[in-house]
């Protein structure tokens, strides 16, 4: 059997890039010390399983744990494979609470069936939380993309895993969770952006640069201004003008007309919810 194909970024940090023709579209971080091993964020069941099968042949390395950076079927579903191997999984606090609520109806969406049994986080953390022996850091940051994001920077060798606060594909985003927090999004953004990173590995999508967490904090943050203002107004979003300029501004982003379209009812929907 062959193994996985993993990206070094450094000595110590690999990066496995998801794949959505093959419905495996998460990207994934190995951390290593030693013969030891942290992944970052599960995917689903068949890459988790090949993963950690490659993480123990090809590097001699157990794996200690699995960090979720939030709740997603394509995030979690591979928990499975790693409970198995008695690996501890982690998230942040509220994770374990959001997976079980809804766990199932999300897999049921991405996948088309509820898995038998879920496997939310053993361990969570409030605010930061550290593994000093593989110089990583976790931080709570949400809730934002969902109610209890993370995010997994490695300051030694300026790496930070954003999970689904940005992406670098043509799919552009997810701002359809019930617990969604725009506002909250943007401090994160916000946040990753005063850590100075050198390499940013985003949920979805190709391996970036800083200035993706900076196109996507534009982005994000013009869409939510104008939800706000539909709401104000007693307005929709269906602006052309507006989603030209979108389109032109953010491409990687906006994607298309019918995708804006999509995600910027889910911005309104958010604005609509928004607490007085």
């Amino acid at each position: 059997m062959g193994y996985e194909p993993l990206l070094r970024l450094s000595d110590t940090v690999s990066f496995w890039q998801g794949d959505l023709d093959r419905h495996e579209q998460t990207n994934v971080g190995v951390v290593l010390a030693d013969d030891q091993a942290i992944v970052i964020d599960a995917n689903f069941e068949g890459p988790a399983r090949r993963i950690l099968s490659s993480i123990k042949e090809r590097d001699r390395a157990t794996v200690t744990h699995v960090v979720n950076t939030h709740y997603h079927a394509d995030h979690s579903l591979g928990n499975e494979v790693y409970a198995e191997a008695g690996v501890s999984i982690v998230g942040a606090l509220g994770q374990r609470a959001e997976l079980l609520a809804k766990g199932a109806d999300d897999a049921r969406l991405q996948t088309g069936a509820a898995p038998d049994r879920l496997f939310p986080p053993t361990l969570e953390f409030s605010e930061s939380m550290e593994f000093h022996t593989f110089e990583l850091q976790l931080m709570a940051v949400g809730p934002a993309h969902s109610g209890a994001d993370l995010i997994a920077w490695l300051p030694g060798d300026g790496i930070l895993f954003v999970g689904d606060l940005a992406v670098a594909w043509e799919h552009g985003n997810n701002f359809s969770d019930p617990d969604a927090d725009i506002e909250g999004w943007i401090r994160a953004l916000e946040r990753c952006i005063e850590l100075r990173p050198r390499v940013v590995v985003p949920g979805h999508g190709r391996l970036s640069e800083p200035d993706v967490l900076d196109t996507q904090l534009g982005f994000v943050s013009e869409l939510w201004t104008m939800a706000l203002q539909a709401v104000e107004r007693g307005d929709d979003l269906d602006d052309p003008a507006a989603a030209q300029r979108l389109l032109a501004a953010y491409p990687d982003f906006a994607v298309s007309s019918d995708r804006l379209r999509e995600m910027s009812r889910s911005m309104l929907g958010a604005a609509k919810n928004r607490p007085a």
